[in-house]
């Protein structure tokens, strides 16, 4: 585990995933057509968004939360 410094000392690990071609090409082409996007023609920046985004929408209720769970 590293510390990085944008994440302000906050600990962090790397996730590497794959995707097709098509799916990156896309991405690209979205970063570099919306010049507003926060992700600002970082990729790695639009999956943390994309991820962010999604764990949001699909929260799981609060007694199956890891952070939450209590010990037994």
């Amino acid at each position: 585990m590293s510390m990085a410094r944008r994440f302000h000392g906050n600990p962090v690990l790397r996730l590497i995933v794959s995707v097709p071609d098509d799916v990156v090409q896309q991405v690209d082409l979205l970063l570099k057509l919306a010049r507003n996007h926060p992700a600002r023609g970082n990729r790695a920046e639009f999956v943390r968004l994309a991820i962010t985004e999604k764990l949001a929408r699909d929260t799981l209720p609060q007694s199956l939360r890891t952070d939450n769970k209590q010990k037994i």
